[in-house]
């Protein structure tokens, strides 16, 4: 009877009356071990799911599904002797079985909340409030269900028994809130009369998903609508978004999206935004067609689209919107003023002064000393470089550097930049035409940005430079560069493939020159590290680094901030597009420029930067925070999620399955103990047999106790088996009790 059931558990279904639907193993039953010595047990008697139970679920035919790819490993199935159990048990409350049938519900959950944040969950389709521990203020929602807070032994982990989530147009969004402010929603029309606001919603205390709102009055104007890419913690998670709960709470109040340039974390989240949000994007050639492409892939009409040129001025409700001509390392960058009726607010962008830009294109600093002269109400600028003294390097001059690499190369050159660097592609194409080289264009970014950049006239390459890569062979090694994805190691990106020598098309071999054409974004210097020690390994000539001239930065340093704030000569300033410990030291270097230093405001994402006729103040907060997309899901993935990805990768995981015959109450078979990740079981046959007499030992104490709640029978399972673990080997592995009904 039990072998069958493990079957089916390891590498089938199993059918259950708890909360009756289908899971992924990695997903089901979240609710950790105990961790350490549990002075007490809480009991509870209701049917509803216990705290950090979220299962992914999809209701078939009233099955629970169980996969593992671990059944396939060394391990096999591994199985403990079947031991039945006569006692006589009540038979479960039929109520209890039937939980949840008649819904078909989603788990979302947010990411960890920072220090003082708790996670502010609401669901709409609720019916009931329900108010249990812990304190959850919140505006703006119709319906609200408080979570509830269980405290374990370590102190670590704070669960909420119902992961719900904001459901706006049927598309979740997290919410992380402060425990201690009342964060502001959406408030009633007039009521910001004769105020401007700008809201950060990303790009404060972090590089990355920048998104800002600009407010007056009842209108809404939206910057740019970025991504970031997590860090190696997040396991298993592909991108990160900005919470846009605030913005889609004001829908109605959008009157457009504005965005800067092209790069990722500028326009990666856009797609996102506008399924929720019915609004122009106002963006200039060959931001739209990128933007364009990115729609196409998330099925969203580019009717929205509305190009602009920098020079350009828009009205858009009572706020005139100015576009300014600026130098990055992606064309068509531009920073962007609001001239409202209480003072001019002008937002730089990423940008730097580059005084021999590729493109011939100069920044349009009489724009910014005319602003200047009219007067700034407040100066938002870039802040990633303001640890760099004196100035940044023309992007012009990567081109001698990269011409002389590819003249020493005796075999093949690979090259991997990033995909947006429409420059520096154009200096190693040109590079290319200069030594007979064809071109070879790898990687899904690098070839739809090349093939738009084309398209759109910002990349000049000779015919029949490009070559198909199906043709390559045709050519001998001294006559193909390859340009790729990769130069951050990511793991599928195309040089961390060749690197491996797990290309499908590119075996590298020691005659090989590869170029690296960037310097690794703070958290990636590892991977980066590794991929060079890879391609050293297979002999190839690798040209990296600073010291060799192939990388510029797109970020202004020191001197030209300086210069940026004494062209503007701002009111108040407000630095952004930094770490906190770069907003800190901008807002310094603003205040040796001259600016009161009661007038430079840092901020975080959330805070509200309010501007009237008497000045300017930091005023309330938002809901802000990010959000995890995984695949298809957005939101789904969230600290419960992710701690339960790290605990399996860590600890590994055990799992206890018992059948009870539904009709007597009676337990037929089990426990049975399973293991995976955590020990194996032929070498620890006297680990997993004490533990099994433990499991037996707790079915006694519930059935002396009259318990008959299977929520509390596995929960104390759990928490004896978490003890007993640690106690013995001072590891937690994940436990997840399953039991069986036999009819």
């Amino acid at each position: 009877m039990l072998n069958k059931l493990m079957n089916k558990i390891l590498g089938g279904t199993v059918n259950t009356t708890d909360n009756q639907h289908t899971a992924q193993v990695t997903a089901v039953e979240t609710a950790p071990s105990a961790r350490g010595e549990q002075k007490t047990t809480r009991r509870r008697t209701n049917t509803r799911r216990p705290a950090g139970d979220s299962r992914n679920t999809d209701r078939r035919s009233g099955e629970r599904r169980y996969t593992s790819e671990s059944n396939q490993s060394g391990e096999g199935r591994q199985r403990r002797t079947t031991n039945t159990r006569t006692n006589t048990r009540r038979q479960r409350p039929t109520g209890e079985q039937g939980e949840q049938q008649g819904t078909e519900r989603r788990i979302r959950q947010t990411r960890a909340p920072r220090s003082g944040e708790q996670i502010r969950r609401t669901d709409r389709n609720s019916e009931n409030t329900r108010n249990t521990r812990g304190t959850s203020n919140t505006r703006g929602a119709s319906n609200t269900r408080n979570t509830r807070t269980r405290n374990t032994t370590d102190g670590n982990r704070n669960e909420n028994a119902n992961n719900r989530r904001t459901r706006t147009n049927n598309r979740p969004m997290a919410r992380n809130q402060e425990a201690h402010l009342d964060l502001i929603g959406r408030q009633p029309d007039g009521s910001n009369k004769g105020k401007f606001q700008i809201i950060p919603l990303g790009g404060l205390g972090e590089i990355g998903k920048n998104m800002t709102i600009f407010q007056y009055e009842d209108e809404i104007i939206v910057l740019d609508s970025g991504l970031a890419f997590p860090s190696e913690d997040m396991l298993g998670v592909d991108i990160v978004i900005p919470d846009m709960s605030y913005i889609i709470e004001n829908k109605d109040r959008v009157k457009a999206v504005v965005i800067t340039h092209g790069h990722e974390d500028h326009i990666g989240s856009l797609a996102y935004l506008m399924k929720e949000i019915d609004c122009p994007v106002y963006a200039t050639n060959l931001v739209c067609g990128l933007i364009e492409g990115k729609f196409k892939e998330h099925k969203v009409s580019p009717k929205c689209l509305r190009m602009i040129a920098a020079g350009d001025e828009v009205q858009i409700g009572q706020v005139t919107v100015g576009f300014i001509q600026t130098n990055h390392s992606i064309p068509d960058s531009c920073a962007v003023y609001f001239d409202t009726p209480i003072g001019t607010i002008l937002h730089t962008g990423d940008f730097k002064i580059d005084q021999t830009p590729v493109d011939g294109r100069l920044m349009d600093m009489h724009k910014f000393a005319e602003l200047g002269n009219k007067g700034v109400l407040a100066l938002m600028s870039d802040s990633t470089n303001v640890e760099k003294p004196g100035t940044t390097g023309s992007e012009s001059s990567v081109g001698p550097a990269i011409k002389q690499a590819v003249g020493e190369a005796k075999g093949r050159v690979v090259l991997a930049t990033f995909a947006s660097n429409v420059s520096r592609i154009q200096q190693a194409i040109d590079a290319a035409v200069m030594f007979n080289r064809k071109v070879v264009v790898m990687g899904r970014s690098m070839v739809n940005v090349t093939e738009i950049a084309q398209e759109r006239g910002y990349l000049n390459i000779p015919p029949n430079t490009i070559i198909d890569v199906d043709v390559m062979h045709n050519y001998t090694d001294d006559q193909i560069m390859i340009l790729t994805t990769g130069s951050q190691g990511e793991p599928m990106a195309g040089l961390s493939r060749m690197a491996t020598s797990n290309h499908r098309t590119v075996e590298l071999a020691p005659n090989d020159t590869v170029i690296i054409s960037a310097t690794p974004i703070p958290g990636n210097e590892g991977a980066v590290g590794r991929t060079i020690d890879n391609l050293l390994r297979l002999g190839c000539n690798v040209v990296y680094g600073k010291d060799r001239g192939i990388h510029v930065s797109g970020h202004a340093s020191q001197e030209e901030l300086k210069t940026m704030l004494n062209l503007v000569r701002p009111e108040y300033f407000i630095p952004v597009h930094g770490e906190y410990r770069m907003l800190r030291r901008h807002g310094e270097l603003g205040v040796a420029m001259g600016v009161d230093p009661k007038k430079v405001l840092i901020g975080d994402n959330g805070q509200i930067f309010e501007f009237d006729k008497d000045g300017g103040r930091k005023g309330g907060r938002v809901q802000a925070g990010a959000i995890f997309v995984d695949g298809l899901g957005v939101g789904d993935v969230g600290n419960i999620v992710i701690r339960d990805r790290q605990q399996l990768a860590q600890e590994g995981m055990v799992i206890v399955v018992m059948a009870m015959d539904t009709a007597s109450g009676t337990i037929i078979a089990g426990p049975d103990l399973v293991s995976r990740g955590f020990v194996y079981v032929r070498d620890a046959e006297e680990l997993m047999l004490e533990a099994e007499r433990r499991v037996h030992q707790v079915l006694d104490d519930c059935e002396a106790q009259r318990i008959k709640d299977w929520t509390t029978i596995k929960q104390n399972v759990r928490d004896a088996l978490g003890k007993f673990f640690y106690d013995k080997t001072r590891r937690r592995p994940m436990i997840l009790p399953i039991i069986q009904d036999v009819h």
